[in-house]
């Protein structure tokens, strides 16, 4: 009975985990459709089989003897699911279908047999085998596409960093999580065969229920897994649409213990004006080309603000979570991903737009561009059309 009730509620803190979702689904980093698809399965599965273990309800039995099999699509949905988590992409494409054309031609020659126009010999071995080589195909192609494009790869803004860390660690668990709930359900299937006591996987199923449910609970009282890219992207967005704001990698408390004499004289003179620095500072560089020019130093941002360059090294040393030269980075990519929607690149190369808003090299900016925004330059622009195609 206890074992019912854990795999019942377990559906419904899944219906929960999804509503939650749903409400922030456009700012979300690692929410895309094919999340929202594979938890909507597995709650539905989870709620059924706990309500008809618990009163053995004849409609459900039926429900379940003949679609439990479109569970199936379970496995491209997860490998669609990273694509697009590397990808940041929400949106469903026509292309990404034929992943689902395996999964329908199983479920149809399923209805054939279980409608016994063809017998087939030990046909739950034959399932057997089918399912289990598909699953781990698959987990291969989703492990290769991770280490690929986030496991192995590296950055060179320390807050990007952070970010890039949040989804790794992330995309690790979830990984993990599934190839240890599929393995369960191999090992499950193969015991109910031997035993002919198949009942579509769902011996023991309270154990993917405890599992289901501290993955629910994580994102529910996590919300730091739910930050990427997008996070930088909207603070920095948000600066620019509002007077006096100051951005995420600013702290009005000291980073780091300050024990220079001079820093601390320093200190006592400017920790009123902290604040007010840190909006100049901002105000100025999203709202200026200066950075545009390649040699663009501290010196010259103490220049155009009247600030005092000793009192903007502290600022940078003491309140910033990012040096000085990343902030150049951001601020100048930012420039470009402006340039770039305005229309820039139909008559420019990329590497004109790299040295048009201050990098010297194109190397330099390509890194720095996929580290702010999450995709190359290139994935970028295609991007901009698509969405001023579907306008």
């Amino acid at each position: 009975m206890i074992e019912n009730l854990i795999v019942s509620f377990s559906g419904l803190i899944g219906f929960l985990t999804i509503f939650l979702i749903l409400l922030r689904y456009q700012s979300n980093r690692i929410t895309n459709i094919y999340l929202v698809i594979i938890f909507l399965i597995i709650s539905t599965r989870m709620l059924l089989v706990g309500t008809l273990n618990i009163d053995n309800n004849p409609f459900i039995i039926v429900l379940l003897s003949k679609y439990n099999n479109l569970s199936i699509v379970i496995i491209p949905c997860s490998y669609l699911y990273f694509s697009n988590l590397i990808k940041d992409q929400k949106e469903i494409e026509l292309k990404n279908f034929n992943h689902f054309i395996i999964p329908l031609v199983f479920n149809i020659i399923d209805y054939i047999l279980e409608n016994k126009y063809v017998n087939i010999t030990k046909v739950d071995y034959s399932y057997y085998i089918f399912f289990t080589i598909y699953t781990i195909v698959y987990f291969f192609l989703i492990f290769r596409l991770l280490n690929t494009n986030i496991w192995n790869r590296k950055g060179e803004i320390s807050i990007v960093v952070k970010q890039n860390q949040l989804i790794k660690k992330w995309s690790i668990y979830f990984f993990l999580f599934l190839a240890i709930t599929a393995l369960r359900l191999i090992t499950v299937l193969l015991w109910e065969i031997n035993n002919t006591k198949y009942i579509f996987g769902t011996s023991y199923l309270w154990i993917s229920a405890v599992f289901w449910l501290i993955l629910y609970f994580k994102i529910i009282i996590s919300p730091e897994i739910l930050y990427g890219y997008t996070f930088l992207n909207s603070k920095i967005n948000e600066q620019k649409k509002n007077d006096n704001p100051i951005i995420s990698f600013w702290t009005n408390s000291p980073i780091s213990a300050i024990s220079n004499s001079q820093d601390i004289q320093l200190n006592g003179k400017i920790k009123n004006s902290i604040e007010q620095y840190m909006s100049e500072v901002d105000q100025f560089s999203f709202h200026n080309q200066a950075y545009r020019n390649a040699k663009f130093s501290l010196t010259d941002l103490a220049n155009k603000l009247n600030i005092p360059k000793s009192h903007l090294t502290y600022l940078f040393k003491y309140h910033s979570k990012i040096s000085f030269p990343e902030y150049k980075k951001i601020v100048r990519i930012y420039d470009g991903l402006e340039l770039i929607n305005s229309g820039y690149l139909a008559t420019n190369t990329y590497d004109s737009l790299a040295k048009e808003i201050g990098f010297t090299s194109y190397n330099t900016f390509f890194v720095s561009f996929k580290d702010v925004t999450g995709s190359t330059p290139q994935e970028f622009l295609v991007k901009i059309l698509k969405n001023k195609h579907y306008a």
